[in-house]
């Protein structure tokens, strides 16, 4: 093992764990009530459109994956597919770690909004003293802030049956399947399918599982399903404990849910919420750090961002950057806006995985594939083509200064990187 190795110990089982630990935390507890106010009653209409919308792309992640098992993911990908052209790798492998940033700090801003349920301390104090601590465990070790997923995970999905099985004691349980779609099913699906994220985070892994061809695409398609099932069953129930007014009122929407039965509900649910939202930066730190320290190692950043620690193994510098820039961004605050951005980055990445498939598959026909997404006429993958098309849609349904924000990130990344490579290149 070299100095700029990282362990090989995930297997399947772990990596799920890390994929349905931040799926789970990602949007459910922070942005439900959010949605709530564009969907209405459609609201689990949207949940399964979002779900529609991942599994496309989670195909496009499984293949490349499969073929490319290394961390920093969308970089490398896109630097096969666009081999004259680095700059566009590594403008959105720049984007989707800026993306884990923001989704980091979009979840610490949820935390504490819970912790305030408990404590009425400042907010920002609260977030930041949170991610710190969870940034000490990522620089720990994989293993021991996996172990600390597994555990959170754990606590989270009870946290959400808790909803499903209240929601199914009420009469109204049910009642929501009548709503018809509207303009705001599709809007709120493009908020919500920030819920969705975190599969994508997987394959950034890649360098510490055992076995990646197989184990990743094995990981992204669990992860997914086991998360649709859950959110499908969630927002039904949380429809049923309250209003569309109430939910879309509330900034900890399912604590409020579950308070609508008993107050001794609600604060089990809100310390619940306090361990999701926590799991969800822990896992954003560790894939958008994966993501530098893959950049690194392509030259696309310096190679000092790289460095890994000979005790733990886990490339130190580039968690320390994430964690940095995770509280820098604390004091933009709102919830929505943070969700919007990270949604931005991540969907312009999977309009660029998409492509990328269909690329290779034409470039490098013959290359092994452990998964092959299916669905092809002749060599055009059509999964890969209807997820472009269904990101682009997504992509104009965000808010103006998301979008405004995420191009402004894109704009000076790309324009770094060109600039970088055409120099280089002298």
């Amino acid at each position: 093992m070299t100095e700029r190795e990282l362990n090989r110990t995930l297997g399947v089982p772990m990596l799920v764990f890390y994929g349905t630990g931040m799926i789970l935390g990602a949007g459910i507890y922070s942005i439900i009530g959010k949605a709530a106010a564009h969907t209405g009653e459609t609201l689990w209409i949207s949940f399964l459109l979002a779900a529609f919308v991942a599994f496309l792309t989670a195909c496009s992640y499984a293949e490349l994956s499969s073929m490319f098992p290394k961390a920093g993911a969308e970089y490398v990908y896109l630097n096969h597919a666009f081999p004259t052209q680095k700059w566009i790798g590594s403008t959105v492998g720049a984007s989707m770690a800026f993306a884990g940033i923001a989704t980091a700090t979009t979840v610490g801003v949820a935390f504490s909004g819970y912790f305030a349920q408990f404590l009425d301390w400042p907010r920002i104090p609260v977030a930041v003293g949170m991610l710190m601590i969870l940034g000490i465990v990522a620089l720990v070790g994989v293993r021991i802030s996996g172990w600390t997923n597994v555990v959170f995970t754990l606590i989270e999905m009870a946290g959400l049956i808790l909803i499903v099985v209240l929601g199914l004691r009420s009469d109204q349980f049910g009642e929501a399947f009548t709503a018809i779609p509207h303009s705001g099913t599709l809007s709120g699906a493009a908020l919500v399918v920030f819920s969705y994220f975190g599969f994508e985070n997987i394959v950034n892994l890649a360098e510490e599982a055992r076995k990646p061809e197989k184990a990743l695409p094995r990981a992204i398609f669990l992860s997914l399903l086991i998360s649709s099932v859950l959110y499908f069953g969630v927002s039904l129930g949380a429809l049923a404990l309250l209003s569309v007014d109430a939910l879309a009122g509330s900034e900890a929407a399912l604590m409020t849910a579950a308070q609508s039965v008993s107050e001794k509900w609600g604060r089990v649910l809100g310390a619940i919420a306090l361990f999701s939202t926590a799991n969800t930066a822990l896992i954003s730190m560790v894939g958008s750090s994966r993501v530098i320290y893959g950049m690194s190692k392509g030259g696309a950043v310096p190679m000092s961002w790289g460095h890994v620690s000979k005790s733990s193994r886990t490339p130190w510098v580039a968690t320390l950057i994430v964690f940095t820039l995770a509280i820098l961004m604390l004091p933009l605050g709102d919830v929505e806006v943070l969700a919007g951005i990270s949604s931005f980055a991540t969907m312009v990445a999977f309009f660029m995985v998409n492509l990328a498939v269909i690329r290779l598959r034409r470039m490098l026909p013959d290359q092994a594939r452990g998964f092959r997404s299916p669905l092809s006429f002749r060599s055009l993958p059509l999964l890969a083509l209807l997820g472009m098309l269904m990101s682009a849609v997504f992509l104009t349904q965000l808010k103006i200064v998301s979008i405004n924000m995420g191009l402004m990130v894109l704009l000076i990344a790309s324009g770094f990187f060109l600039i970088r490579q055409r120099f280089s290149s002298v």
